[in-house]
């Protein structure tokens, strides 16, 4: 197989793996009302096991994964996560309480911990920085394909065998796909397609070190804390939309499940697609292109975002979410190619981890539990529409995000010792 051949066949194996990893980690959205019916939950404690449950374990464990994905094989160790969180996804089906599905939940956060910052070292070490940008589009467009079959087959198999026996098919098929992977992939050198002069020393670098070196970039300063703001939007949509369609227009699980696959399917493909291609054709003519292109995107996802929770009819509601699934994937790729071009090669899977942190504890983890007590509170004078406020009292965070992106695009220059 010819280089070209192989790199792309590795992010293929990439991508799958992630794939199965963003529909165990979606499906639990999916499926969030018949388990909150089924284990008596409040919208508080459906929120803490979405999202907070899943984050703090996902995000503490990232970092000390992260260290050993930078000094050892990574092959191995996206081989280990993986076989974990199968696991914890099949024993989900097996939670008889809060506390039984909160610890199953933490369980797949701790297996997922490992695959990103893994996932995009090896990138770094499979395509020339030329080409990163586009690499990591197209493995990031695992979101929203696993977020399409999330809903798609979760819907489906939910009618059919029960929430329960969807998380042990789901956690067999990701054991599968772990066996293929460990027999197939092939790990690269580090640094060989990176330019001999910049290339580093093979140094090894602390978590403390790593912290330091990013935060003297100023650039990350500002898209950090930016990208914890989405973070706390976007994963409160992701959890709580799902919720907000059957309680709002009255949809059938099947229904809803349908609308979210398919919106998030065909929109996260297309902003993931071009954040990549924008992030490789814009940076190279002006590097501060990595961070305009969220700010823009920020900006332009406001109205929509608002939007999709005030109108009064299901099919426009769906039209308009369409609207903050592309900008938001749009966000992604070129932020996390910056973060490869900005961090040292033996630090992009532990700086990849602390940008996963910021994102996941701050945002996916608060972010869900958040909206969910505001609808809590306001239940008993809101009734079921205590969740459209609670949504919509969190969407304007967005306009602070656009800001700091803005702001953190005038440093990108001087950060990658570029003229300005």
């Amino acid at each position: 197989m010819s280089n070209s051949r192989h790199k792309w066949f590795m992010l293929s194996l990439l991508v799958s793996v992630y794939v199965i990893n963003i529909i165990d980690r979606h499906i639990i959205n999916i499926l969030l009302e018949p388990i909150k019916h089924d284990l008596s939950l409040t919208d508080t404690q459906a929120g803490f096991v979405a999202g907070l449950a899943f984050a703090l374990f996902y995000t503490v464990m990232g970092l000390p994964i992260a260290t050993l994905a930078d000094r050892f094989s990574r092959t191995q160790l996206v081989t280990a996560c993986s076989a974990i969180w199968s696991v914890m996804t099949a024993l989900t089906g097996a939670a008889s309480s809060y506390l039984t599905i909160a610890i199953a939940r933490m369980g797949v956060g701790i297996g997922e911990a490992g695959l990103t910052p893994s996932a995009n070292s090896l990138i770094g070490d499979l395509f020339k920085p030329t080409d990163r940008g586009k690499a990591i589009g197209i493995y990031h467009v695992a979101v929203p394909v696993g977020t399409m079959l999330a809903g798609l087959a979760g819907g489906y198999l939910e009618t059919i065998v029960g929430w329960r026996m969807t998380f042990v098919i789901l956690g067999i098929v990701g054991l599968v796909m772990t066996v293929i992977f460990r027999l197939a992939f092939r790990e690269p050198e580090r640094g060989l397609v990176d330019d001999p002069a910049s290339r580093p020393e093979q140094n090894r670098y602390t978590l403390i070190e790593t912290i330091k070196y990013l935060y003297s970039k100023k650039s990350c300063r500002y898209f950090f804390p930016a990208f914890a703001l989405i973070g706390f939007v976007a994963s409160s949509v992701n959890t709580w939309t799902p919720a907000y369609f059957m309680r709002t227009f009255d949809m059938s699980l099947m229904q809803m499940a349908t609308t979210i696959g398919l919106v998030g399917g065909i929109g996260g493909g297309i902003g993931m697609i071009a954040g990549g291609v924008l992030a490789d054709r814009l940076s190279s003519r002006n590097v501060s292109a990595y961070l305009t292109i969220p700010a823009i995107a920020m900006l332009v996802t406001f109205p929509p975002t608002l939007g999709m929770y005030i109108a009064p009819w299901p099919g426009l509601s769906a039209a308009l979410f369409l609207a903050p699934v592309i900008t938001v994937s749009v966000v992604t790729v070129p932020v996390l190619a910056l973060l490869q071009r900005l961090a040292k090669n033996n630090m992009r899977a532990v700086a990849v981890a602390l940008f996963l942190l910021v994102i996941h504890l701050i945002g996916m983890g608060f972010g869900p539990v958040v909206v969910g007590l505001i609808s809590d509170l306001l239940n008993p004078a809101f009734g079921d529409d205590s969740l459209r406020y609670g949504l919509l009292s969190i969407v304007p965070l967005n306009l602070l995000a656009f800001w700091w992106f803005w702001r953190g695009s005038r440093h990108i220059a001087s950060d990658l010792d570029l003229p300005q």
